[in-house]
């Protein structure tokens, strides 16, 4: 009896706390009567024929109840047209995350004057609260105080909860600095914030997932275009066994991991390269999907074959804005695969191997040294396996269908598609080069290095000698020409020069010829960069974006720097190739929001700097006569900049003198100040959050 008492009191209490949880409707609340608290119109207002909302102590205020259960209805519609038309959403995991209730009361009338971007991660990424305004200190100070602070330049925070990231001196951050001191304010800040509106990364990402194989016609053209921009860039597979692959699995013959990884892969990495070729939408992020699934079943580790599955993860990052993987650990996993296998010694089929074996660990020996030099100068870090610690052998020039076949002798005409991946991999030993000397951040080399270069110009001479070679012997067939292949070498050697030429640790002050050469092949790299464009044969990715934002901050830079270069240039010719350029960059916008970011920053920089030189060139009185402007006369440039000094504070504007120029570089992280050196940080943090995930793999 007494069990019986209590459960019908817990009962009561329930009800009773059912009772008063219930929210009284607006008109009850005012009649002071009892509300039944039905939806979506409570008894009384029902009786009465009136619209019942919900009282005023809830957050929703006047919302209607029947409005609430209308969007409810909505709701259920529209996942009956998901379930139906994209069955591999899955609607009952990966809920969206609360969101702000600031974003409630937006009007449901888009603005277009707001550019919405997706943040690719899985974290809600906030901008940064504005920096404190702090005071330009003077360039004395700074040139005389202490240059202890100068590894912190690239000190980046791609994420709230992580520490920052070093970006080195060949990524272009000294430039960016530079150029964009007081260009970036107008961009930073609230108007930052207003630009770009996140979206939970979950509820993107929910929105695809694995998908099995397309169909045969399908497959095979994404396969063809696979092997015919990626594949002689990135030789990583046998282009024979690769198409086996892709007939055991549609044929469902002794499919093994592997197998299914690489098909896979190679669709995604060639549906990428194919959608932007053909501005069709194929699902390059299902098919990885669908590769991730078996790639826990491969021994990545202690095969040749789990590398070749490295490298294919590593160039979809490359190329896919919305991948999670990390490319920089990608590149240490990839280099220590090289390592454990030994591809970095120089083993024959003298050794027991067959030819194509031998082949096969040349060339995804190659490619791993290729993409870390890539990766590397991009983030200006050291390079990851120096060249002195490999046998730098390069591979024979054998077409794949020929590997299996005995060779006598040499093959009686040039394979191209090979050749072209030998004549890149040429390009990667002058890149380190490059590295080891000119982007050192210590140049007193240790006494068990090789010894230091004395003469540091004669060396850059040499080695612009060296990449004038490179291009003048870039493979060419007058019969059957690849255009897409012949302009990525030229863009390479274009890219070399500038990292060659412009300003570095052993030599911040370039020469006067240095720089000319830098603002041509600036330009050259733009102009091939729109022909492609104009041509579908532009396939986007960080390498081209990251090398297209620094022919723009050299070009800039060029004209600002070094008198020379600034009175031969028309302002006319300047602003067309700039408007080439940033027409590039909202092209790749959308496929990168990063692009969309640096193209509003680099637009500022590039009106204040054609601004500048059509105000060199309209007062005669301002400028001295061309036969006084040599680089020699320190009296003449001297007085030059300071009147142009006198407009650029005018307009703003920081003038760059070209004496201060070889001070600069050490110490310029405090030149600028601190609240506009987080400014320029958004550019660069554009460039590289989305290149370096704030998540890893999982």
């Amino acid at each position: 009896m007494p069990a019986e008492h209590s459960a019908s009191r817990r009962r009561g209490d329930s009800e009773r706390q059912q009772t008063r949880g219930r929210l009284a409707c607006l008109r009850c609340q005012r009649r002071k009567i009892r509300c039944d608290g039905d939806l979506p119109t409570c008894k009384n207002c029902r009786n009465a024929g009136v619209v019942c909302a919900d009282g005023l102590s809830a957050r929703l205020k006047h919302l209607p109840r029947a409005e609430i259960s209308s969007l409810k209805s909505r709701i259920v519609w529209l996942e009956s047209i998901l379930r139906q038309r994209c069955p591999e959403v899955d609607l009952e995991n990966g809920q969206p995350q609360d969101i702000d209730p600031a974003m409630l009361d937006m009007s449901l009338e888009p603005d277009t004057s707001i550019i919405t971007s997706v943040d690719d991660t899985a974290q809600i990424i906030t901008e940064p609260e504005d920096p404190p305004e702090t005071s330009r200190p003077a360039l004395e100070q700074v040139l005389g105080g202490n240059s202890s602070s100068a590894h912190e330049i690239g000190m980046l925070s791609l994420g709230a909860s992580q520490d920052s990231r070093y970006i080195g001196p060949s990524s272009g951050y000294f430039l960016a600095r530079v150029m964009l001191s007081k260009n970036c304010d107008s961009i930073s800040g609230d108007e930052a914030q207003k630009n770009n509106v996140y979206i939970p990364g979950e509820l993107i990402e929910s929105c695809t997932g694995p998908l099995p194989l397309p169909p045969r016609p399908l497959a095979q053209r994404i396969c063809d275009a696979y092997f015919e921009f990626i594949h002689p860039q990135y030789p990583i597979l046998h282009h024979q066994t690769t198409l086996d692959a892709v007939d055991h699995m549609y044929q469902n013959d002794n499919v093994t991991p592997v197998m299914s990884f690489q098909v896979f892969m190679v669709l995604a990495v060639g549906a990428t390269a194919l959608s932007m070729r053909s501005k069709a939408r194929l699902p390059n992020d299902s098919y990885c999907l669908a590769a991730l699934e078996a790639f826990a079943q491969i021994n990545i580790e202690n095969s040749i074959q789990g590398l070749q599955c490295l490298l294919l993860l590593l160039v979809f990052a490359l190329h896919s804005p919305s991948t999670r993987f990390n490319a920089w650990y990608l590149n240490y996993q990839c280099l220590a695969a090289v390592l454990d296998l030994g591809l970095q010694r120089n083993i024959t089929v003298k050794s027991g191997i067959s030819l194509l074996q031998q082949e096969m660990r040349t060339r995804l020996f190659w490619v791993c040294i290729l993409l870390d030099r890539t990766i590397c100068t991009i983030m200006g870090r050291p390079i990851g396996l120096r060249d002195e610690a490999c046998e730098l052998r390069l591979p024979l020039e054998i077409e794949d269908a020929m590997l299996n076949v005995p060779q006598d002798g040499s093959p009686s005409e040039r394979p191209l598609g090979v050749s072209y991946s030998i004549h890149l991999f040429r390009a990667t030993k002058i890149n380190s080069e490059i590295k080891y000397v000119a982007n050192s951040i210590v140049q007193e080399a240790p006494r068990y290095a090789y010894p230091p270069q004395t003469d540091i110009h004669g060396w850059q001479k040499n080695v612009l000698q060296q990449l004038d070679e490179w291009q003048s012997n870039i493979p060419l067939d007058s019969q059957n020409p690849n255009e897409f292949m012949q302009l990525v070498c030229q863009l390479r050697y274009h890219g070399l020069c500038l990292l060659l030429l412009r300003p570095s640790p052993a030599i911040p002050k370039p020469t006067a010829d240095a720089l000319v050469r830098c603002y041509k092949s600036a330009t050259e790299s733009i102009q091939i960069l729109e022909q492609m464009y104009r041509k579908n044969l532009l396939i986007h990715n960080w390498v081209s974006l990251h090398g297209l934002v620094l022919a723009v901050l050299t070009l800039l830079y060029s004209v600002r720097a070094e008198p020379e270069v600034a009175r031969v240039t028309q302002a006319d010719a300047l602003m067309g190739t700039i408007v080439s350029a940033l027409g590039i960059l909202s092209a790749t916008g959308e496929h990168w929001a990063a692009a969309k970011r640096c193209r509003d920053i680099l637009e500022d920089a590039a009106k204040s700097t054609v601004q500048w030189l059509q105000s060199q060139s309209a007062p005669p009185s301002l400028l001295q006569p061309a036969h006084g402007r040599s680089r020699s006369s320190r009296a003449n440039v001297q007085s030059t900049n300071e009147e142009a000094q006198r407009i650029n504070e005018d307009m703003g504007m920081p003038c760059f003198d070209p004496v201060e120029m070889e001070n600069m570089f050490p110490s310029f992280d405090g030149l600028f100040g601190d609240g506009e050196a987080v400014n320029i940080d958004v550019m660069m943090q554009s460039l590289f959050q989305d290149f370096i995930p704030t998540t890893g793999p999982e």
